[in-house]
């Protein structure tokens, strides 16, 4: 998803719509430990170029499934995800504004900032539906309605005594 400069001058209103599906090679998807696989990523919108401040402007809507991994079980789980981003471009050396990307050659490239806006749609956690929690000997890991549970029942052992103590009359 490379478009160059006069690319865009040659386009009608300045503007190229697009609607493609694309993939991210293994080489990007293993800097990233928490993302295993995507699947069916389609990216639509239009980059459009303004002339007067000489600036690019990408409206992006991505979505697709991610695989990433059980927090649990460590077994891949697949999350739908679906968002939208507006990235500026400037073909200016060293833009002022942080926000703005520096293009390269007068060319607008839009993978490296759809990849950065599927890195932040990953979860922080994901727990694969109907999950077996795995134990040991000795341990088990349990779910946070067992724990609690079990922390409602247990009495304080320095309160312990008091369950002795009766009142007479």
């Amino acid at each position: 998803m490379k478009w160059t400069k006069s690319e865009l001058l040659q386009a009608e209103n300045n503007t190229i719509e697009f609607d493609e599906q694309i993939e991210f090679d293994d080489a990007a998807l293993s800097k990233v430990s928490h993302l295993r696989k995507l699947k069916n990523v389609t990216v639509s919108g239009d980059l459009h170029y303004d002339g007067s401040s000489d600036l690019a402007i990408a409206n992006l809507h991505v979505q697709g499934v991610m695989v990433v991994p059980c927090s649990i079980s460590l077994e891949d789980v697949e999350v739908e995800f679906d968002t939208s981003s507006v990235e500026v471009y400037s073909f200016e050396k060293n833009p002022e504004n942080e926000d703005v990307h520096e293009t390269k050659k007068d060319i607008v490239e839009l993978y490296p900032a759809i990849f950065q806006l599927i890195m932040m749609e990953i979860p922080y956690k994901v727990v694969k539906e109907g999950v077996t929690y795995p134990k040991g000997k000795g341990w088990e890991v349990v779910s946070e309605e067992e724990f609690n549970q079990s922390k409602k029942d247990e009495i304080d052992p320095r309160l312990a005594k008091l369950k002795e103590f009766k009142i007479e009359e």
